[in-house]
């Protein structure tokens, strides 16, 4: 009978299983240092601005090397990535804009509403896009 680790480690086989790992993880770093940036003063924007450098910069590490295991250079692939994380960003900051400014809703809130949002665009961006040449073969 399996134990404990083994039963992750089957699970952590799963390319589907490793990208929602490091969603999570990056989610809860990502709204760790924009709440962090807005706590020490940041405007919003502002905090979005930078949470998301550093945010991107995880993201990209954790999924080059982790989810997809990718042995392209890296230069190859991160102009993709961002590419990917622009458009993310920009419907995110509209998104933060209309929640905060018209719907008066707490910047807080409205920093994890867009989490849904950049969560979808990231999932099928990063999967088609930034690391395309390792969807070629099919994996679990």
């Amino acid at each position: 009978m399996p134990g404990i680790k083994e039963y992750v480690q089957g699970l952590f086989k799963d390319k589907k299983v490793r990208f929602l790992f490091v969603g999570v993880l990056n989610t809860i770093f990502g709204f760790g240092v924009y709440s962090l940036f807005i706590f020490m003063g940041l405007h919003y924007l502002a905090a979005q601005f930078f949470g998301s450098i550093l945010a991107i910069t995880h993201s990209f590490l954790w999924n080059k090397y982790f989810t997809f295991k990718s042995k392209e250079k890296p230069a190859k692939e991160l102009p993709r990535f961002i590419l990917v994380y622009a458009i993310s960003y920009v419907l995110n900051m509209m998104l933060l804009y209309a929640l905060i400014e018209r719907l008066k809703i707490n910047q807080y809130l409205a920093g994890a509403g867009g989490i849904f949002i950049t969560t979808i665009i990231s999932y099928v961006g990063h999967k088609k896009i930034s690391f395309r040449q390792n969807n070629i073969k099919p994996e679990r």
